[in-house]
């Protein structure tokens, strides 16, 4: 199972003083503590057999981090459950050794090696901007636990692309399917509140990719909905409506020009009562039903509207209308034509695919259950900040996609076509995702007035 891990948090210990720390958590228990040294990064992990990992973990912040990134709402635990000292020595070992070792590396990407095979581009002397490396968010460096994948590796993330990130699932309660709305708070006032979300709080990883074909398809259902006058009565009776009991009341109202004697006299002989205002032809809808039961006993059948129309020369009506029957969920389907240029990017392209492939995989639990996969948050960006969004184009929804199918072709071409050391020279990507909730009206608004929206 992948690991988790929080933001930071201020700490107050005996053994230490004043330090941020940062939690990570595997399987919903406690795996290890890291602390932020003098140049802002997490570069030191803490013992688990030391005071200071004792001190910090009983501390009030150390348990809300818990409930807040374990079960994603705070005060569902008491105490904070902690992985084995296996387990978390195992942890502080292999994170002490990765920050070492990282200590002998400047923040920025290796360049690519020399070709291991020649096809006409070069991208030898190709260094990434320094500001790329924390583009994917908490911890993108290489060799940490959030990684960003590129290709091409000398993408320029200040031109138009797509971002793919990668969140666990969580389901913070059990209808997520609400839009951004307002509302109000006795203490706060008005509030603005988000758009639903099943989308964990770290992020898995992150990829950018050139820009694709970029299409949407917005829909909503609406169905054709037909009511004969007797369906309309039931509904208006069900309903408590004046017009749906005065239908069904001999004695209504709309017997109109009728003094209670007569409407009493046509209720005793059975005599034909029109509705003047509905249209409502008791007796000959009665006679349609008797010839419609008679037709089944001889073995016939016969609806209403045979016998309405061979006998008066008429029909009911349908009263047709199209109704809304609810929102449609959007569909996303992308390709990526991946040529690598370099050894290094031939091993970045094998990343790309696994690391989604990761991401789309059901995760095993029992012979009973099964865990939902990861999900992705889709974004067109001409930069790294949220505010880069393009307004040309559609958003995703925020709350998460579904990456449901995908096809690697890695003989694009129709015939096997490799370097020497077996790396595909085009390998094809198709992409299909499915948002997780529908697009309301009050996410539409939260959108920029200057964009396309959803």
């Amino acid at each position: 199972m992948s690991q988790d891990r929080s933001r930071g948090y201020t700490i107050t210990t005996n053994s230490a003083g004043e330090l941020v720390y940062s939690f990570t958590y595997k399987d919903e228990k406690q795996l290890g503590i890291t602390k932020k040294g003098s140049d802002g990064s997490f570069n030191t992990v803490v013992d688990p057999k030391s005071n200071e990992f004792t001190e910090v973990s009983a501390s009030d912040e150390a348990l809300s981090s818990f409930n807040s990134n374990v079960y994603g709402k705070p005060n569902v635990k008491d105490a904070i459950e902690q992985a084995n000292i296996e387990e978390q020595t195992q942890f502080f070992e292999k994170e002490q050794k990765r920050i070492d070792n990282a200590a002998f590396v400047t923040n920025e990407f290796d360049k690519p090696k020399s070709l291991a095979y020649r096809t006409g581009k070069q991208v030898d002397n190709y260094e990434r901007p320094d500001f790329m490396i924390d583009y994917s968010g908490n911890a993108a460096k290489r060799g940490k636990k959030s990684e960003i994948f590129a290709y091409p590796l000398d993408i320029d993330p200040l031109q138009d692309h797509m971002k793919i990130v990668r969140y666990a699932y969580r389901r913070p309660t059990i209808n997520q399917s609400k839009s951004a709305r307002n509302e109000k708070n006795a203490f706060l006032g008005k509030l603005n509140i988000a758009g639903d979300s099943v989308r964990g709080s770290n992020q898995l990883g992150s990829i950018l990719l050139p820009m694709p074909k970029a299409t949407d398809v917005n829909g909503v259902e609406w169905g054709k909905s037909e009511l004969t006058i007797s369906g309309l009565a039931a509904l208006g009776a069900a309903a408590g409506t004046a017009a749906g009991m005065r239908l069904l009341t001999p004695m209504g109202p709309n017997f109109i020009g009728k003094t209670g004697k007569e409407r009493a006299l046509d209720a005793i002989t059975g005599r034909r009562m029109k509705n003047k205002a509905f249209g409502f032809d008791a007796v000959g809808l009665g006679q349609a039903g008797v010839a419609e039961n008679l037709a089944k006993l001889a073995g016939n059948q016969v609806d209403t509207d045979t016998f309405l129309a061979r006998t008066g020369g008429r029909v009911l009506n349908p009263n047709a209308e199209m109704l809304f029957q609810g929102p449609v969920i959007r569909d996303f389907a992308f390709s990526f034509l991946m040529i690598a240029r370099s050894q290094d990017e031939g091993d970045e392209i094998r990343k790309i695919i696994r690391f989604l492939k990761l991401g789309m995989a059901p995760k095993f639990q029992s012979t009973t259950f099964l865990k939902t996969p990861d999900i992705f948050t889709l974004e067109y960006k001409n930069g790294p900040k949220d505010k880069n969004q393009l307004k040309t184009v559609n958003r995703f929804n925020p709350g998460g996609l579904a990456l449901t199918t995908m096809n690697v072709d890695y003989a694009p071409n129709g015939y096997w076509s490799a370097y020497r050391d077996s790396q595909p020279v085009a390998v094809k990507m198709d992409l299909s995702f499915t948002e997780l909730r529908p697009i309301f009206a009050g996410d539409q608004e939260k959108t920029p007035e200057d964009s396309v929206g959803y």
